[in-house]
């Protein structure tokens, strides 16, 4: 997980009293290392003679995924423990749902127990078990985790004189159709200061090179102290993990095939693993039918052009999805990252073109399982897949083959020479970023440009000028927070320094205290994000303080549809009505023993209450005096065309004490 300080959100009006907030962009990475050459093995399942171990199954049957702790999670907390395994098992049982091995295992999986120096030996005509040179290793991991004897097959074992056979005991086996071992160790994987998680697949199953056993190791370090980890976020990690383990890993593109079962990449005939070993990926090489390289010309980046290579998935649901979403016929497949190390690069949705699916490198904010992902998992030859239980994804949508085939830079400059809003990329002075609204609505977010201390790589340089940098040479130091995504800046959901608080609307959870709830703001699963028309101001301690909250331009707060009335918002204890779209309604409330005078704007109808609500017909005028601020003198006039509802007696008192200080 990393924090970095963007900015402070108040100003000092008054000698005694000085606000600032510190908001920070979240990013957890997980890391997928696959296996090495030597450390991929084959479990061969053994049936009955002339029965298939492999059934069709209904599509209703569940994925029978059997979960196995480590020690190291009885030496968490009792709190860690709880949030690892509610996760654990909140993510089995989403996958368990949405897909389902195309053939369902009848005997117990027993591992293919390791060999000393990873030597191992096949025999002619019996590829279906590995031999090793005169005895098994003592212990066989999975990732990072010792398994246990009793998952473990039988010692198979050949002498110097080629005389094989086995040894040992053979373990009850799990019933299951994948084993997951899951861990909480400090590795050196772990070091990554953003690093939240590693995924391993293990073995595959003889026939048809499903995975059949992985690890998920957790950073134990992640999980206390002042980085705190709010449950969506391990969540989402959990999920994103698993399927790194089941199908989406670069170690595992050479093992596809296709929808009748047949592989499609080459396979060598003896041992029937893939033909060519790729030395400098340490992967097994994979066809083009899986994935392919293609050459994006004329790649716009700060002061030029250059060629850009780009790895793209090409299997045939994949392509027909992504085509789909970006709207783009001669789209040829799906980006992969093409940054960080191998634990990243290939493994991952491209971030700057899938920002928010979850199989992307980096967790930045609430993500989504979308049928992209859920398209591969088709594609690997290995699942059927419920699409029913995806979620869309927003990021680009129907954006266009520009907006996929080339640079974010060129898409920017595009849309500003237009002067049109270059979304889902922002543009804004550095120095003075607002916290606005999400296009959902569902958040509140901030665009992520940064300056960095040192100039960002030539290839992701992105602006020829920026409001307020006047120095031409600074503009190679300023990016979008997350790099993944090729440093270009785009609007990021929050998070809030020693505190599990985010910008999401519709988590109560992110309710501010009272003492810092400084525009009256209310989360929860019946809020939204409203923009402020104005710069909301606090009067408090008989007015001799006032804060104002320049650079906070939206707020969540709770809202109820009345058809043929429309939108009204609750602030603190008034509710206001919307009369139309646009309308900017003027806020003074008396809260906390404090006066708060701000304004909302009023977010079209359709799009708070849904297209088959029964909106009111939109008024062309302002109608009302909610557009005027009133004096704070006004506030106890007992005035019903001026304010919905008035202040207290007690209220009164305290604004007359505020009146006279002022």
């Amino acid at each position: 997980m990393l924090w970095r300080l963007v900015s402070c959100i108040g100003k000092h009006f008054y000698p005694s009293f000085v606000l600032c907030v510190s908001i920070f962009y979240l990013v957890n990475s997980s890391l997928h290392y696959p296996p090495n050459q030597n450390e991929i093995q084959h479990a061969y399942i053994s049936s009955l003679p002339n029965h298939d171990h492999r059934i069709k199954r209904s599509l209703s049957d569940k994925f029978n995924i059997h979960v196995h702790y480590d020690k190291s999670i009885e030496r968490l907390s009792k709190s860690e423990r709880s949030l690892i395994k509610n996760a654990i098992d909140d993510s089995i049982d989403y996958w368990s749902r949405t897909i389902r091995p195309k053939y369902k295992l009848i005997d117990p999986i027993h591992l293919t127990r390791a060999c000393p120096a990873r030597k191992v030996f096949i025999v002619e005509n019996d590829n279906k078990i590995h031999y090793c040179d005169g005895t098994c290793a003592s212990e066989t991991k999975c990732g990072d985790v010792i398994v246990p004897e009793n998952h473990l097959e039988l010692c198979y074992v050949c002498d110097k004189g080629h005389s094989c056979k086995q040894t040992g005991k053979r373990g009850d086996g799990i019933k299951s159709e994948f084993l997951l071992y899951v861990s909480a160790l400090q590795t050196t994987r772990c070091e990554s200061v953003d690093t939240l998680a590693t995924a391993s697949f293990c073995q595959l199953e003889f026939e048809k090179d499903r995975p059949i056993s992985g690890n998920i190791n957790i950073c134990p370090q992640k999980l206390y102290g002042d980085q705190s980890i709010n449950y969506n976020g391990i969540l989402n990690t959990i999920r994103h993990e698993i399927l790194h383990t089941l199908a989406f890993s670069s170690g595992l593109f050479a093992f596809f095939r296709d929808q009748n079962g047949n592989a499609l990449t080459e396979r060598d005939p003896l041992t029937r693993w893939p033909k060519v070993f790729d030395e400098k990926l340490q992967v097994y090489k994979w066809d083009n039918k899986v994935a392919q390289q293609f050459v994006r010309e004329n790649w716009k980046i700060r002061g030029g052009s250059m060629n850009r290579t780009v790895w793209l998935i090409t299997t045939p649901k994949v392509k027909e999805v992504v085509r789909e979403h970006f709207n783009c016929s001669t789209l040829e497949g799906a980006e992969l990252e093409d940054q960080g190390s191998s634990g990243t690069a290939l493994t991952h949705w491209e971030k700057r073109l899938f920002e928010h699916e979850i199989m992307t490198g980096t967790y930045t904010q609430e993500s989504v399982i979308s049928n992209l992902t859920l398209a591969l998992l088709e594609d690997s030859g290995w699942y059927d897949v419920s699409y029913d239980q995806s979620k869309p994804l927003l990021w680009g949508k129907n954006s266009g083959c520009d907006f996929v085939k080339k640079s974010c830079k060129e898409w920017i400059d595009a849309k500003l020479s237009k002067n049109e809003n270059p979304s889902p990329y922002c543009v804004t002075s550095p120095e003075y970023s607002k916290r606005i609204c999400s296009y959902t609505h569902d958040t509140i977010v901030m665009c992520n440009l940064v300056q960095y201390s040192s100039p960002i790589p030539a290839e992701y340089q992105i602006f020829d000028s920026l409001p307020n940098v006047t120095n031409k040479a600074a503009l190679a130091y300023y990016g979008g927070h997350v790099s993944f995504a090729d440093y270009c800046p785009y609007n990021q959901e929050l998070s809030f320094k020693n505190s599990k608080r985010d910008s999401r609307c519709y988590l109560e959870e992110n309710q501010p205290l009272n003492v810092e709830n400084y525009a009256l703001e209310q989360y929860s699963s019946k809020s939204k994000c409203f923009n402020h028309g104005s710069v909301w101001n606090q009067y408090f301690d008989k007015c001799q303080m006032r804060r104002r909250i320049t650079l906070q331009t939206a707020g969540c707060y709770q809202f109820e549809c009345v058809e043929s009335e429309g939108i009204y918002i609750h602030v603190g204890n008034d509710k206001y009505h919307c009369e139309y779209a646009e309308q900017n309604i003027t806020i003074q409330s008396i809260e906390y023993q404090s006066i708060y005078v701000g304004s909302i704007i009023c977010p079209q109808c359709e799009i708070f209450c849904g297209t088959n609500f029964k909106c009111p017909k939109q008024l062309t005028k302002m109608p009302s005096d909610q557009q005027k601020l009133l004096p704070l003198s006004d506030l106890c006039v007992v005035n019903e065309n001026k304010l919905p509802n008035y202040p207290s007696d007690v209220e009164c008192a305290i604004l007359r004490q505020c009146l006279k200080s002022c």
